[in-house]
């Protein structure tokens, strides 16, 4: 009984991770075109049917629609299934690794991990991170800095001024690459949202980033293809990391010297 109550619960923040997935997809689709993307319900982009609930279903829908209208039967973006999936399985991956011990952190982490995806996705198809995104997780990192000193209160492990040394700890170098041209400006300002979420954490957040990017970008090299390497969905995924285990992290490094 209890394996099937924790499946379930799994499903539904796997589900709540994907509905999260495809309202941000809107968001993304909407913004740069100055569309209203609260309000207007979300509907077909070629013939505006407006979608009924049961064509709004995270994954199920897409995949039994075969990713097309039901209404005029043009092909929809499989940038919808891979949103919601990738949304759903980061609040899944969140939730696994924080449980109900962690509810404040939960709560972060269920904005935080499809925000990243976001990001990550229009870094890939735009080469440029959105700003609407930097802007969320510098409020979670004013949020968890303000409520950091709240005993009762843990949004994150670290202490408030923790947060604030995280904040440009790594983003003063990165700003000094971006002025040296070596550095996109969306960079700079990603990881000094996200230290200020992470505090010290942000360290290895960007350590592991570098590392993942440069072996990918060693794959590109060797492969000999034409690609240009985009570096926020490294970040974001080393952000990830660092938001779940970043001090444990630290701690094991300092342990072992």
């Amino acid at each position: 009984m209890e394996t099937i109550l924790y499946a379930v619960i799994g499903l539904l923040i796997f589900m709540l991770g994907g509905c999260l997935g495809s309202f941000f997809n809107v968001v993304l689709y909407r913004l740069p075109k100055k569309e209203e993307f609260i309000k207007t319900r979300s509907h077909c982009p070629e013939c505006k049917h407006v979608l009924k609930w049961y064509e709004l279903v995270p994954v199920f829908s897409y995949m039994i629609q075969r990713g097309h209208c039901r209404k005029c039967g043009v092909k929809m973006s499989v940038q919808y299934l891979l949103m919601e999936l990738l949304c759903g399985g980061a609040n899944l991956w969140a939730f696994i690794s924080l449980g109900f011990d962690s509810p404040h952190r939960i709560i972060i982490a269920f904005i935080l991990f499809p925000v990243l995806v976001s990001l990550s996705v229009e870094d890939i198809r735009k080469t440029e991170i959105p700003y609407w995104c930097t802007i969320t997780i510098a409020v979670l990192g004013i949020a968890a800095t303000i409520f950091s000193v709240l005993p009762a209160f843990q949004p994150t492990d670290a202490l408030w001024w923790e947060h604030l040394i995280g904040m440009v700890i790594v983003s003063l170098p990165f700003a000094v690459f971006c002025f040296l041209g070596a550095m996109g400006g969306g960079d700079v300002q990603l990881t000094a949202a996200a230290g200020l979420l992470l505090g010290f954490a942000i360290v290895p957040s960007v350590l592991i980033a570098l590392i993942i990017g440069a072996v990918f970008g060693i794959a590109v090299k060797i492969s000999k293809k034409r690609a240009t390497v985009c570096f926020g969905p490294f970040l974001s995924l080393g952000i990830a990391v660092g938001y779940l285990y970043g001090y444990d992290i630290i701690a094991a490094y300092s342990m072992a010297f």
